[in-house]
This record gives C-alpha cells, structure tokens and sequence, in this order.
C-alpha cells in the first residue's frame, strides 16, 4: 500500500475516533488530555508534544500526522503555526483541532491539511 493511501487510511482513523466526541473547549491542555486518553483508550499509537526540532513542538505525532489543537489563537497565527511544521520531512500530513470556525487549504508546503471542527458536537 503507498504511503499516502496510509497517511489517509490513519487520519480517517484519528477523525472517527474524535469526531461527534463533546470535549472540553475551554483550556487547551486540558482538552489535549481528553483526546490523549480517547487514543490511549483505543490503542493508538501516539507521540505526545512531539518535537519536530527545539522551536517547533506539535501536540501530537502519529506515524507521519502531525496533530495540532487550537482553541484560542487566532486564524493567521494558527496557519503561521501548522505552516512551519508543514516544512519538517516528517510530516507527511497535518491535522488541525480546533473549535475555531476558519479556512484552511487542503495543502502546504505539499503536505495534505485536514480540520476537525469539536464545537459542532456541541450544537
């Protein structure tokens, strides 16, 4: 199977797992604990505050997906952000969490992009 059909296949797993699930949307770490338990709890394999190098640090790392979960920032920090790790060869696909209703391109820097949206569980 290529990688890219993987990289597909693991970030359709990671969105079934979270989506539909009512976390916690009023501290970022402590949302980050709600989804580190639903992976563990379902036996997916997951790096913690993965450091791509000393200044780019994603909140999570799963076989080549870089996780990141904002709640706060704003849209163009939040894109500066998953930009920057967009670069890193180790990231050959990034997933951004967030309750923030935004755009955010399908790619950068190559690398396929996809966004989960928590709040609508809410609605």
């Amino acid at each position: 199977m290529e990688e890219y059909q993987i990289q597909v296949e693991l970030v359709d797993r990671i969105l079934k797992l979270l989506t539909g699930a009512k976390f916690p949307l009023t501290n970022e770490k402590v949302l980050q604990r709600a989804i580190e338990i639903r992976f563990k709890n379902n036996f997916l394999g997951h790096h913690r505050e993965y450091e791509l190098d000393q200044h780019n640090i994603v909140d999570f790392f799963i076989n080549g997906v870089a996780m990141e979960v904002k709640i706060k920032a704003g849209a163009k920090e939040i894109y500066r952000q998953c930009e920057r790790y967009c670069q890193f060869d180790e990231v050959k696909s990034l997933l951004l969490v967030t309750n923030r209703a935004m755009g955010f391109p399908k790619q950068i820097n190559g690398r396929p992009c996809y966004v989960l949206n928590l709040g609508k569980a809410w609605l």
